[in-house]
């Protein structure tokens, strides 16, 4: 198959369909398979800046393309018409070629045209390509670990901001409770601080930082004013005893004295100390990543809140171990976990991403049926959407029309999951 690859006269060039060709030029092309190309591309589709058609358009090309041509130094080549392709993606044919465009600049796919514009594969009695006109997909086998890093580095960045607004949340709580257990004057003016923190332009990451810092100069303002108390108390207790009692002997050892006061102020500040930690326990725990926020927030416990795991009539007769079961193409071809719930919900955004569903439509069905319930019935869909694609032509509609009917009490979850663990 020759090498070069064409691109038609009738389109625009731009910058990125010349490095895309530039790429499927190339000789070098690493033995890297079909499977492990398709979960890079899916996983970087938000740090490729990839719209929900074409995702929905990369999907069907890589479901499309044989996973024969994709080994060794074979280009995988797939031929299909825009008007075909339309069809399965439910979108007009100009949409479809913006799709295929940003694709192209995105240097995942290359154009392979014909002199005539259409597009074919002609394979030998061996069914390897020997001449054919299409979507060239060699682009994304020669980028695979520049995708993999990008997909890698925006995962990590949506798991600290994450992380960053629960210490935001957490640790802004465990300020007032402190404040609110201690009646000092001169601490008033830590909450100030925290609004005025909270009030700023500041990204959630520097919020983060920001209130943590506060947080250990208040427990710090705290020990030192709670030292300082012990110390009046006990310079009033000693001036009191001197003017009741005539010492005659002095039979207590003033190191022993002071040994015994230094343990009980370290007692009381360890007091204060526990008051403090059971202050920043709050509703909604996870995990930290390492870091600066971890090792300042070293100690909270991590569990869901009850709003997390609010019950609903959807999820009666299901478990996550039948959602586990079920969902096998979304851990497969998102790289996910589904073994707990708060690894599920943990695996929203990515799911949300994958069917291209909106971030305020994935909101707004957790705020009417619970984060659990709506990351449950995410699953589903995505799963659905993985195995079928040209049935659902519109994932993030089939979304909002199963939250509609869990709202009303008709959705049968449990039905759908025995229905894809048993295919």
């Amino acid at each position: 198959m020759p090498t070069v690859s064409n691109v038609s006269s009738f389109r625009k060039v731009t910058p990125g369909i010349l490095a895309s060709q530039r790429l499927a030029m190339s000789n070098d092309i690493p033995d890297i398979g079909k499977s492990e190309v398709a979960i890079a591309l899916k996983r970087a589709a938000q740090p490729l800046g990839l719209t929900s058609t074409a995702y929905h358009v990369l999907d069907i090309l890589l479901g499309l393309s044989k996973s024969e041509d994709w080994k060794g130094a074979a280009r995988p080549i797939v031929a299909i018409s825009n008007e075909k392709l339309a069809s399965y993606v439910g979108r007009s044919e100009r949409t479809v070629i913006r799709a295929i465009k940003q694709l192209v600049e995105a240097q995942v796919l290359a154009y392979r045209d014909s002199s005539t514009g259409r597009r074919w594969v002609h394979r030998n009695g061996r069914g390897d390509i020997t001449f054919a006109y299409g979507l060239d997909f060699t682009p994304a086998r020669i980028r695979y670990q520049e995708i993999k890093r990008l997909a890698d580095e925006w995962q990590a960045e949506l798991n600290a901001r994450r992380e960053a607004k629960r210490t935001v949340t957490r640790v802004s709580r465990a300020i007032v409770d402190i404040l609110d257990a201690n009646s000092d004057p001169s601490l008033a003016d830590f909450l100030g601080q925290m609004d005025a923190i909270l009030a700023n332009g500041l990204d959630v990451l520097e919020k983060a930082i920001a209130l943590l810092d506060l947080y250990d100069l208040l427990i710090e303002a705290v020990a030192e004013a709670q030292t300082a108390e012990k110390t009046s108390e006990n310079n009033s207790m000693t001036c009191e005893h001197d003017i009741r009692v005539t010492q005659l002997f002095n039979t207590n050892s003033p190191d022993s004295y002071s040994n015994n006061r230094t343990s009980a102020d370290a007692d009381e500040i360890n007091s204060l100390a526990d008051v403090a930690y059971g202050a920043e326990i709050a509703p909604e725990r996870e995990q930290a990543e390492p870091g600066r926020a971890q090792t300042a927030a070293k100690g909270l416990q991590n569990r869901p809140s009850g709003a997390d795991f609010q019950r609903t009539a959807s999820l009666d007769a299901v478990s996550i171990s039948l959602l586990e079961s079920a969902c096998t193409a979304v851990q497969s071809d998102f790289g996910l976990s589904l073994s707990s719930w708060p690894e599920l919900m943990s695996a929203a955004e990515v799911m949300r991403v994958g069917i291209g569903l909106s971030e305020s439509a994935y909101a707004n069905a957790c705020g009417r049926l619970g984060r659990q319930a709506a990351a449950a019935i995410l699953a589903v869909v995505a799963e659905k959407a993985l195995r079928d694609p040209e049935k659902i032509s519109s994932p993030g509609g089939y979304f909002r029309a199963c939250c509609d009917r869990a709202a009303e009490g008709k959705l049968a979850l449990a039905k759908s999951l025995f229905g894809l663990a048993a295919k």
